[in-house]
């Protein structure tokens, strides 16, 4: 709790927050209940709101650079070296070295839905939408949506395998 003040950041109950993070952005970043934020985890909202849900982990050197919208679900894992953003670069005039063409931000959002797990090195770049339960594969640039319950894996990231649990949606469909 001490840290998320320092940070200015609005945190539930339980919040871990490592050593040697940065957080910026102030009130625009939310760590609901029991959320870890491993050591060396860089979060930087621009403006933009990062939400990330109860009892989620980043790890270890994990990178968010948000200027929209960044929503991670419910126990959501990152392993080491995640780097997550809804922006990136303009490149349009050959003339102009690219960091002096400032930022594309065109109102993309970044979402991770409840019990999803990133693996190590994923990049998840733009407007994109990955569902619940679904596993990025190591090392994997995602650039489109991936469906719920699915295994998605290479760069760029492509569904390699959908987990048809009748059981699993049952269950869900019967709660809503």
């Amino acid at each position: 709790m001490i840290r998320a003040k320092i940070f200015c950041v609005t945190a539930g109950h339980g919040v871990y927050i490592g050593k040697h993070c940065g957080l910026k952005g102030k009130h625009h970043i939310t760590l609901e209940d029991s959320v870890t934020v491993r050591p060396y985890v860089q979060i930087w909202s621009g403006g933009g709101t990062v939400r990330i849900g109860k009892g989620s982990e980043i790890g270890e050197r994990c990178r968010i650079s948000i200027a929209n919208s960044l929503d991670i679900g419910e126990k959501v894992l990152f392993s080491p070296n995640v780097y997550i953003t809804d922006c990136d670069h303009d490149y349009h005039n050959i003339d102009v070295p690219v960091i002096a063409q400032g930022i594309v931000q065109k109102g993309q959002k970044v979402s991770i839905g409840d019990g999803s797990y990133i693996g190590i090195n994923v990049v998840i770049v733009g407007n994109v939408k990955i569902g619940k339960h679904c596993v990025i594969g190591a090392n994997s640039v995602v650039t489109k949506d991936i469906p719920d319950y699915c295994v998605a894996v290479g760069s760029p990231a492509r569904v390699i395998k959908n987990i048809c649990n009748k059981a699993v949606r049952k269950k869900e469909s019967a709660r809503t």
